[in-house]
């Protein structure tokens, strides 16, 4: 049986570029695996002694096997401090030859850093290993949501925006080890760091991106989705869309069946109750919404249709007084109206001013330059977003257009309803049958 001391050595002398697969092959014997298991109170001083980037294959093995002996259950401060070190500095061409491995002990860090209570220490090296794993920013990776969920414990809602601002458009499990469940989180987490930046938009469409997944059964991440996509609708727009044509059908059971409360706020809402009745909802509610961990967006979608209320008034009124907008918004009074309108205001969500000598708000229209350099800057930057969806769009067509699965399927459901006499199994329905 061999020795750790003579697996570092090889470590050492196969790390060249033209070496590494013979290196991963050793690796992946069971024989070194029982070299690692053995030696597993030695593995840490073995990655200390070697070089993070030069060795990356090698410390990525070593780790990942301290990690299935660490205790997941009360923490390894050395282990987590080793990985966190060792992933920032990795060198991607290395541990991209083994996703499965790196994954894991990704998620071996995102563990301990969960027990340990401190989950800011593993934002920055996860940050990084999203960065090591996927060849491209557009690859999703299981490390996406373990990151998005540290990011959300400790806050660092910032930390997390340049990975939720790139566009996500590949999901290989070849290259990233990436599985169904990781992209439902992936839209999950994101989701609820887009809802803390209050990017209302993009949360939407993560959310409904995990609505929509293809699926046949119910499960407890679609279903907080769903919640979510509820209320995040109400905040953003007033009223909840219907899921599209293309959702699962046990999707769009779940509105009905797990998210009731939530359709009957929203029907609340579209009836224009005030926001005394929906509030007075809400707390007869309050066990199901707390329940899920979403009594507070409740309360933002409770605030978003009183502001709806005071736009509203905007379009027909130039000048109204405090209590006026008290009664018609359904407000608790002058002053409650006179702090909700500054905040609109203060956010841009109305233009007005409101004079202190007599209570009354003069609106005014937006003045907004949309001839400004920003302006155009950020319609080129939209114009080139698009066309490159667009080229991705047409490339992934004729891969499927070519595909022989897809045309073999499609050949044999278009024999079938010839000698079944159904025309109805042609065209936009055969492609919904695949």
């Amino acid at each position: 049986m061999g020795t750790l001391e003579a697996l570092v050595a090889q470590i050492t002398a196969l790390s060249g570029d033209a070496d590494l697969p013979g290196l991963q092959s050793s690796l992946k014997s069971a024989a070194q695996d029982n070299v690692m298991r053995a030696s597993a109170g030695g593995l840490l001083a073995a990655v200390a002694a070697l070089d993070a980037a030069a060795h990356s294959l090698g410390c990525l093995y070593l780790l990942e096997a301290k990690a299935r002996t660490a205790n997941a259950q009360q923490g390894d401060r050395d282990f987590l401090e080793s990985a966190c070190t060792f992933l920032p500095a990795c060198t991607p061409r290395q541990v991209r030859m083994a996703p499965e491995k790196f994954v894991s002990l990704c998620r071996a860090v995102k563990a301990h850093c969960l027990v340990l209570d401190a989950p800011k220490r593993g934002v920055a090296p996860l940050r990084a290993a999203v960065a090591a794993l996927c060849p491209s920013t557009d690859h999703l990776s299981p490390i996406h949501a373990d990151f998005f969920q540290l990011c959300l414990l400790s806050k660092c809602y910032s930390a997390a925006g340049p990975v939720l601002d790139a566009d996500v458009y590949t999901v290989d499990p070849a290259k990233t080890a990436v599985t169904p469940t990781d992209v439902l989180l992936y839209c999950y987490y994101g989701g609820l760091l887009e809802i803390g930046r209050r990017r209302y938009a993009h949360a939407l469409e993560l959310l409904l991106t995990a609505l929509t997944a293809p699926t046949m059964v119910p499960n407890a991440i679609t279903a907080a989705c769903a919640k979510k996509y509820m209320l995040v609708s109400l905040i953003h727009s007033g009223a909840v869309p219907q899921l599209p044509k293309y959702a699962a059908p046990v999707v769009s059971r779940m509105f009905k069946s797990e998210c009731a409360p939530y359709a009957e706020l929203a029907k609340l809402c579209g009836q224009d109750k005030s926001p005394a009745e929906l509030s007075a909802f809400a707390v007869g509610k309050q066990a199901d919404f707390e329940q899920d961990g979403n009594m507070g967006l409740v309360g933002l979608a409770i605030e978003g249709h009183a502001k709806r209320q005071i736009q509203k008034l905007t379009q027909t009124y130039l000048t109204l007084s405090l209590a006026d907008i008290a009664q018609q918004a359904g407000l608790g009074g002058p002053a409650e109206a006179e702090v909700a309108v500054l905040r609109m205001i203060d956010a841009g969500e109305v233009h007005a001013r409101i004079s202190e000598r007599d209570g009354m708000i003069r609106f005014s229209e937006e003045d907004e330059a949309y001839h400004s350099e920003a302006t155009t800057t950020a319609l080129e930057s939209l114009i080139a977003r698009t066309v490159e969806l667009a080229g991705r769009l047409q490339t992934f067509d004729m891969a499927v257009s070519s595909d022989r699965a897809y045309l073999t399927k499609t050949e044999l459901k278009g024999q079938r309803s010839k000698e079944s006499g159904d025309p109805s199994g042609s065209g936009a329905e055969q492609l919904g049958g695949l």
